[in-house]
């Protein structure tokens, strides 16, 4: 018996980045002290079916002002829960969203940089295997 394996699941950080890219600064560190407004991505468990991977995402936003993080996290919110249905191209294959939701929504968070206000809040996606683009 011959047994295929399947695609590797995509690095979920990577999909939600490229997702959120367009609203501003993002990735998996915090933005440099040079960059003003900026988005954080990172995975915080979650678990698979071999088909499907459910990430947990922890999110913040960084801004200079409260009015502009707390606008800032909502923009980002609204994309998250608008991702089902969504497919993105990542590394040559596609990666399609079948879910997300809010499990705790933005929420002010301390942080070290006096100049900067945060807000961070936690997603749980679905995100099917990867196929070929």
């Amino acid at each position: 018996m011959v047994v295929s394996t399947p695609l590797p699941f995509a690095n979920a950080e990577k999909v939600i980045i490229v997702a959120l890219e367009d609203l501003g600064w993002a990735d998996i560190d915090p933005p440099p002290e040079d960059v003003e407004i900026g988005i954080r991505v990172n995975r915080v468990g979650g678990t698979d079916d071999g088909i499907t991977d459910y990430p947990r995402f922890e999110i913040s936003c960084f801004a200079p002002s409260y009015d502009a993080v707390n606008e800032l996290a909502e923009l980002v919110r609204d994309r998250m829960l608008a991702l089902g249905g969504e497919a993105f191209e990542l590394d040559g294959r596609r990666v399609t969203i079948d879910f997300c939701r809010t499990d705790v929504p933005p929420e002010s968070t301390p942080y070290e940089n006096p100049d900067r206000i945060r807000k961070t809040a936690w997603y749980q996606a679905g995100l099917m295997r990867p196929r070929p683009a």
